[in-house]
């Protein structure tokens, strides 16, 4: 699986209160073209139910940012869980995620168009 930096929100990430990742540009947004996938993966074992909320906007600065999905992981994940899902219909320009209900542990998450989900 190929990563390219601009498409990571987060990097190896320490967790360890509700956290913003980095916007990542999505070209144009639209439907026209096969969406990227998205893949959150634990890093190291996280404390709590971590919950991912993707937020989408036309906007760099992410004003009127509209919920785009949820992805929920199990209470305590352990280092190597991980989801991998194509970003929903309806994603704008711009998209963010915001990670919370965790206190301790170590998260990435990235968009990428290669992914082997047979894993």
């Amino acid at each position: 699986m190929m990563i390219d930096k601009e498409n990571v929100f987060f990097w190896k990430k320490a967790i360890t209160a509700n956290t913003n990742s980095e916007v990542v540009m999505n070209g144009e947004g639209g439907d026209a073209v096969v969406a990227p996938w998205l893949v959150i993966r634990i890093d190291a074992d996280v404390t709590g139910t971590g919950l991912f909320n993707v937020y989408t906007s036309d906007k760099e600065n992410m004003a009127d940012a509209k919920l785009l999905t949820g992805v929920t992981l199990p209470a305590n994940a352990k280092a190597g869980e991980e989801r991998v899902m194509r970003i929903p219909a309806g994603a704008k320009k711009f998209i963010r995620i915001n990670a919370n209900n965790m206190t301790a542990g170590t998260i990435t998450a990235f968009l990428t168009f290669d992914t082997n989900i047979a894993r």
